[in-house]
C-alpha cells in the first residue's frame, strides 16, 4: 500500500481548486476547434467535393497537431510555465481560424488547423494542463485530472450543438472566424489564474523537509513511454470512431445532421459524468488499474454499434459508451505520475498524449477511409473493437512488467 498523505502533509490548497477549474474552462474553450472540423465533416464533402476520409482529415490534422503541440509545449511549459502558453495559444487559435476560413483547396485548410489551430492552440491544452495540475494535488490527484480532462467532454457535448446550426446556417467558414475569435477573448484571462509556481516543483526546488519522491519500477523510461504511448493508441482509436464519425454516419442513415450533433453531444455529457466517478476510483485503484477497468468496458460497448442502428438505439448505446469511456484518457495522466517522478510529469504525459492524439486521429481518419471502402459503419466499429483489445493486452503487459521491476513491494496502482 502507498503512503497516506495527511492533510497537513499535502500539497494541496483551496487554489489548487481554482487551479483544476479554470484549467477545464481553458481546455473547453482550446478544443472548439477539433469538434467544428467533427461538425462540418458533411459540409466539407458538400462544399468541396471531398470524400468522407478527406473530409475527415481535417479532424485528423487538428488532433495530429495537438499531440505534437503536447510535447513541444509540454517542454515550453517545463520551463516558462503554463501562463505564457496559453497566450500562444489563444493567439494562435484566432490566427488558425482565420487561415482556415479561407482555405479553397485540401492542403490550405489541413496547414492552419494543424500548425495553429492544433499544435499551438490546442497543444497548449490537454497534456500540458493534466501535467500542471498533478502537481498541485498530492491527496485528490486521479478526481482533479478528471476534472480538467472534463474540459474535453464540456467541449463536445457545447460545441457540438453550438457549432451544427451555426454551420448549417452561415456556413463553416465564418464559424471558424467567429469561434477563433470568442475563443482567444476568453482564455486570455483565463491564463492569468496559472501565475503561481505548483507547490511540488517548490517543495522539491527547496529540498523541503519531509518531502519523499515516489517509487518508481526499475523500467528504461524510453521503453516504458513507448508502451504506453502504444497502448492509448489502441483505446483512443476505438474511442474516436463514434465521436469523429458520429455526425457523418447519422447523415448517412437519413437522421440528418442534427441528430447525429446531438447524439454526439449526449455522448460526451455521459463521458463527462464517467470521468468523475473515475476519478475519485482512480484515486483508490490507480491509474493502470482504471485504464484496464474502462478498456475492458468500452470495448463492450463498442461492439453494440456493430449490431444496432436506429435512432434510438444510437442514443442509448452512445450514453452507454460515453459513461464507460470518459475515465479512460484522464487516467492516462495518472499512470504516468504513478511510474515516473514529478519532474518528468510535463515531457512524458506530452509524449504519452501525443500517441493519445495519434489514436484519436487516427481512428476517425481510420473510420472514414473503411466507410468508403466498404460502405460500413458497423464494419468501421469492428475494426475499432479489435484496436480496444490490443490495447487490453498492453495493459496487462504494463501492469506485469511493472509489478516485477518495483525496487519494493508494489503500490496499490500496480496491484
Amino acid at each position: 500500500m502507498s503512503h497516506k498523505i495527511s492533510r497537513e502533509e499535502s500539497i494541496e490548497r483551496p487554489y489548487s481548486w481554482i487551479i483544476a477549474f479554470a484549467s477545464l474552462f481553458t481546455l473547453a474553450l482550446a478544443m472548439g476547434g477539433n469538434y467544428l472540423a467533427i461538425v462540418s465533416v458533411p459540409f466539407f464533402e458538400t462544399d468541396m467535393g471531398w470524400s468522407r476520409a478527406g473530409a475527415t482529415s481535417v479532424y485528423t490534422a487538428t488532433t495530429l497537431g495537438a499531440g505534437i503541440g503536447g510535447i513541444v509545449m509540454g517542454y515550453f511549459v517545463s520551463r516558462k510555465g503554463v501562463q505564457p502558453a496559453l497566450l500562444i495559444a489563444a493567439a494562435a487559435i484566432a490566427i488558425g481560424c482565420a487561415i482556415a476560413s479561407l482555405a479553397e483547396n485540401l492542403p490550405s485548410l489541413l496547414a492552419p488547423v494543424f500548425l495553429f489551430i492544433g499544435m499551438l492552440g490546442m497543444g497548449c491544452g490537454f497534456a500540458p494542463l493534466i501535467a500542471n495540475v498533478t502537481l498541485w494535488f498530492d491527496r485528490n490527484r486521479g478526481l482533479a485530472i478528471a476534472v480538467v480532462a472534463c474540459g474535453q467532454t464540456v467541449a463536445g457535448s457545447l460545441w457540438n450543438v453550438t457549432f451544427e446550426p451555426l454551420v448549417s446556417e452561415y456556413g463553416w467558414r465564418s464559424v471558424y472566424v467567429g469561434y477563433g475569435l470568442f475563443a482567444a477573448a476568453a482564455i486570455i484571462p483565463l491564463s492569468f489564474v496559472h501565475r503561481r509556481p505548483a507547490p511540488e516543483l517548490q517543495q522539491i526546488a527547496n529540498a523541503a523537509v519531509g518531502y519523499k519522491p515516489r517509487t518508481t519500477p526499475d523500467i528504461n523510461p524510453a521503453l516504458l513511454t513507448i508502451l504506453l504511448g502504444m497502448a492509448i493508441i489502441g483505446c483512443c482509436v476505438a474511442m474516436s470512431m463514434p465521436m469523429a464519425q458520429m455526425v457523418a454516419y447519422c447523415a448517412t442513415l437519413g437522421f440528418g445532421t442534427h441528430i447525429g450533433a446531438e447524439i454526439a453531444s449526449i455522448l460526451l455529457v455521459c463521458s463527462g459524468v464517467s470521468r468523475l466517478g473515475f476519478g475519485l476510483i482512480s484515486d483508490r485503484i490507480g491509474g493502470l488499474n482504471t485504464i484496464l477497468i474502462g478498456a475492458c468496458m468500452q470495448a463492450a460497448a463498442l461492439s453494440l454499434f456493430i449490431f444496432f442502428n436506429t435512432q434510438e438505439q444510437l442514443y442509448i448505446i452512445s450514453a452507454m459508451f460515453g459513461l464507460v469511456f470518459g475515465g479512460i484518457v484522464p487516467a492516462y495522466g495518472l499512470a504516468v505520475r504513478e511510474l515516473f517522478p514529478a519532474r518528468q510529469a510535463q515531457t512524458r504525459t506530452g509524449i504519452v498524449y501525443f500517441f493519445g492524439y495519434v489514436g484519436m486521429g487516427g481512428g476517425g481518419l481510420i473510420g472514414g477511409f473503411v466507410y468508403d471502402v466498404t460502405l460500413s459503419y458497423p464494419t468501421a466499429f469492428g475494426v475499432g473493437v479489435a484496436f480496444n483489445l490490443a490495447n487490453i493486452g498492453l495493459i496487462l503487459f504494463i501492469k506485469a512488467l511493472a509489478r516485477s521491476k518495483m525496487p519494493n513491494r508494489p503500490e496499490t496502482a500496480l496491484a
